[in-house]
């Protein structure tokens, strides 16, 4: 919004959301010379799916750790440089795993990590595999992977029958921690395209702990502190108006908040996590949503991924180690991915090693999706404590290995802000769906000049190339400021 565009009045815009979303739309428009915005956040602080908590010596991550795609492709990692954050990287990007499997073994690192690289390659090439196999009827991922175990099987028939069943229990593994990526039940629940509308960036996902808490208040220092107010949940969003105020001026735009503030705007950006439009969209925009957002936001995936803290006096495993992996050798790809809540311990494939030491102290973390992940959120921290180290305890062999000093388990499923961690493209859902969320209403019918841009929509669910990362929320709100920045640049 340079000089020669300039408005007799700025444009009232309204974020809803306090994630990076929203606050890299807000940061983009106050560069631009937007004057008149309010971020408008419904917790106690700002950050949505970005959050530190203390826990052991220090402030750990509940949700966004990694970089996903260490290079300056990535505007994460661009704002990281630029703000001197990336000194805080740990783990490198070849990690030293250890894997044990339920009757005491220990696995080759060799033979793991080409059964790893195995199912890895089978799920990111599923959507070719499903065209060159011919494999007609393929909806989900599963439908694909189980097909290839099913071939491998054959190709196995005569090894030795423990070898075998190391090989289906670490692509069994792989399988559970590629349902933790994708925040899901299953492989059966997301869409065999899911790794062909997902873009990879170029670099490795490098674990920064603590850097996006830093990154978010880096990019809040210049909003001006009074255009953030907390603890103002949103209950409803009324668009296509004429709402006055005060002064006599009319907005399209009111937006009604859970304390029966009110707040009017030419423009609302919507940044809420997909998981709060399912739960929420019939009643928080009047009039209705159009037919086809809606049945985009019912039908996209969005499930819940949780992490478990565990913090021990001392070490019990190799300091060498980075990524502990259980195997079930009880386990295969085949026995289907149904919930277990009786065991649910069963759904953790891998636990994490925190470095450095000095900063954590001796912590692990485990990492857990679909209908387990909400349980345990239901679970005391005793119980979750308890349970662990007889895990533990059963796969190293050693009865006498110590239980957590303290446990810390995240909530994202029963957090009302969020409803879940993050979004995959469902066997239900497609690309375009995502297209369909991100576009802004009202929707222009041709010939007419219905005015535009009253509700625009961000947030990772509705970035096609980079849903589920902090990366596509980021370009997905300074896509929304573009839009009103160009929206103004050229009336």
């Amino acid at each position: 919004m340079n000089s020669k565009n300039a408005m007799k009045k700025s444009p009232k815009v309204v974020i809803i959301g306090a994630g990076i979303a929203g606050v890299g739309a807000a940061g983009k428009l106050v560069k631009q010379g937007f004057t008149d915005i309010q971020i408008i956040e419904a917790s106690s602080q700002p950050g949505g799916r970005i959050r530190g908590s203390p826990f052991g010596k220090s402030v750990v991550d509940e949700g966004a750790q990694y970089i996903h795609g260490a290079s300056m492709k990535n505007p994460i990692f661009q704002l990281a440089k630029e703000h001197g954050l990336l000194q805080q990287e740990h783990n490198s990007s070849d990690p030293e795993w250890s894997v044990f499997t339920n009757t005491q073994k220990q696995l080759d690192p060799d033979f793991t990590e080409q059964m790893k690289n195995l199912a890895s390659s089978i799920l990111r090439r599923a959507h070719l595999l499903a065209q060159e196999k011919g494999y007609t009827q393929a909806k989900s991922l599963a439908d694909v992977y189980l097909e290839e175990v099913k071939k491998l099987l054959l190709q196995w028939s005569g090894e030795n029958v423990d070898l075998r069943r190391q090989k289906l229990g670490v692509l069994s593994m792989s399988m559970k921690w590629q349902c933790i990526h994708l925040a899901t039940n299953g492989l059966g629940e997301v869409s065999v395209h899911e790794y062909e509308e997902y873009k990879s960036i170029e670099g490795d996902d490098r674990n920064f702990q603590g850097l996006f808490p830093s990154l978010l208040q880096k990019l809040l220092e210049i909003i001006p502190r009074e255009k953030l107010l907390l603890e103002k949940p949103v209950k409803q969003i009324l668009w296509n108006g004429s709402f006055e105020s005060e002064d006599g001026s009319l907005y399209p735009v009111r937006v009604v908040c859970e304390d029966g503030d009110h707040i009017l705007a030419d423009h609302v950006i919507v940044t809420v996590s997909l998981g709060c439009l399912k739960a929420n969209c019939q009643s928080l925009f009047r009039p209705s949503l159009p037919e086809q957002k809606l049945h985009a936001i019912q039908n996209m995936g969005f499930g819940t991924m949780n992490k478990i803290y565990l913090e021990y006096e001392d070490p019990f495993w190799d300091e060498n180690v980075d990524i502990i992996g259980l195997v079930w050798e009880d386990e295969t790809p085949l026995s289907g991915q149904k919930p277990n809540l009786i065991e649910w311990w069963r759904r953790v494939p891998v636990i994490y090693v925190f470095r450095p030491t000095e900063r954590y102290g001796h912590v692990l973390v485990g990492t857990i999706s679909g209908k387990e992940a909400e349980f345990i959120e239901s679970l005391s921290p005793e119980e979750v404590a308890s349970n662990f180290t007889k895990l533990l305890r059963q796969f190293t062999g050693r009865p006498s290995l110590p239980a957590p000093k303290n446990v810390f388990v995240t909530k994202w499923f029963s957090n009302s802000y969020t409803r879940g961690s993050y979004s995959h493209i469902s066997i239900n859902s497609t690309g375009d769906m995502i297209d369909t969320l991100a576009e802004p209403l009202p929707q222009t019918a041709e010939g007419t000049s219905s005015p535009m841009l009253q509700v625009l929509f961000a947030g990772e669910a509705t970035h096609r190339s980079y849903h589920s990362t902090t990366h596509g929320a980021l370009l997905s709100g300074q896509r929304e400021a573009d839009r009103l920045i160009d929206h103004y640049s050229t009336k």
